[in-house]
């Protein structure tokens, strides 16, 4: 099987920027009100990126066993300086918010630190956090995930995108499935086994949040690696089938109580967006015009609005004095608006000031490092 070509799904860049607001919505909704639960379920948006992460990297990834660690170690490096500066400073920017609010607080008499502080811990619990939230190991513990909570699924990718990086190279694409198959195994295990934590929080640490990450990562990869036989499958009724599938998954995700857990949903998620994603393929977008160009400022910028808009959005909720609490519909759409819009444009400016400041000389560096790595390798 010869690699994948390079090529540009711009229809994928803008649903790339949609799947980021529908998790900045999600965050939104679950901060302020426990109604509308279809908007409560927009955490599903992540398996999407997991699922699109595969498809799009999958030329990137080890394809032949020659030289396969160096292979995998340049496709790692590579991942290191595409979502670390903006990961990084991010968390910086989360920190700082999460002290600002706590001095708010304790301003206001209210001594509760505000969720995510390290205030009261000890200094070597301190720097155990930042330490496993610097290395975006958040997974591995639920008090580096709450400094910013998004990040949880950049920790669960990056686990996958290392161990991947080798199995990729297998024939077939055996190492694939079986990673995959590995997937579903972990997120049952989390799943059945971390439930107290899940009830609260959701499926984003340990076994659950890297079995997402495996299960959604490996399916984009094998849908990348065999587009060219699964294009027959892709039609108008296919396409309808797909968004009626996903659009399913936002209604029924807190009607289905599979011994009264509701998380199962989890299961399908990957595989519909998947052939969601498949459909999508089908759709070419001239480069150059307008559309274009508005598909690609949403896919370049999606990942600052992910990054960012947590941190934002609960310094803006405590800071600024936003109500929290079940609003009469009318009033709590106005809410959702005003903040959405708000947090989405902020995001945007934060995202353009960290790729201008912190991404775009990391990047040189890394550029040069990659090059040199990619000399050897063909040497």
């Amino acid at each position: 099987m010869t690699p994948a070509p390079q090529h540009r799904f711009l229809l994928l860049d803008g649903m790339r920027g949609v799947a980021a607001l529908g998790v900045l919505a999600f965050h939104v909704t679950v901060s302020a009100t426990s109604d509308f639960q279809q908007l409560a379920s927009f955490y599903l948006f992540v398996d999407f990126f997991f699922v699109l992460s595969g498809f799009v990297l999958w030329p990137s990834m080890p394809q032949h066993s020659k030289q396969l660690g160096r292979t995998s170690g340049l496709f790692i490096l590579k991942r290191v300086f595409r979502f670390w500066p903006l990961a990084i400073t991010s968390l910086i920017v989360a920190l700082i918010a999460i002290d600002w609010e706590r001095n708010v607080l304790v301003a206001k008499d209210n001594f509760n630190a505000p969720y995510g502080s390290l205030a009261g811990l000890s200094a070597d619990e301190r720097v155990h956090i930042l330490v496993i939230a610097f290395l975006l190991l958040q997974v591995l513990l639920a008090s580096a995930i709450a400094i910013n909570v998004p990040l949880w699924s950049l920790s669960a990718e990056w686990i996958a995108n290392v161990i991947y990086a080798p199995l990729t190279a297998v024939k077939w694409g055996m190492g694939i499935i079986l990673a995959i198959i590995a997937g579903y195994v972990m997120l049952w295990y989390g799943l059945t086994s971390d439930a107290s934590f899940i009830e609260y929080s959701g499926p984003i640490r340990g076994f659950e949040a890297v079995g997402r990450a495996f299960l959604g990562f490996g399916l984009g990869l094998l849908l990348r690696k065999y587009l060219t036989q699964l294009s027959r499958f892709r039609n108008w009724w296919m396409l309808v089938i797909s968004v009626g599938l996903v659009v399913s998954l936002f209604f029924i995700e807190d009607a289905w109580h599979w011994d009264s857990y509701r998380y199962n949903i989890t299961y399908f998620a990957a595989p519909i967006f998947a052939l969601l994603i498949l459909q999508l393929t089908q759709f070419e977008v001239t480069p150059g015009t307008r559309k274009a160009k508005v598909l690609s400022f949403m896919g370049v910028y999606s990942f600052g609005v992910y990054v960012f808009h947590q941190p934002l959005i609960q310094w803006t909720n405590i800071v600024l004095g936003t109500p929290s609490g079940a609003y009469p519909p009318g009033k709590w759409v106005y809410f959702f608006l005003v903040e959405s819009v708000s947090i989405t444009i902020v995001s945007i400016l934060f995202t353009l000031i960290a790729r201008t400041l912190v991404e775009a000389p990391l990047q040189r560096i890394g550029k040069r490092l990659i090059q040199k790595a990619s000399s050897k390798l063909s040497a």
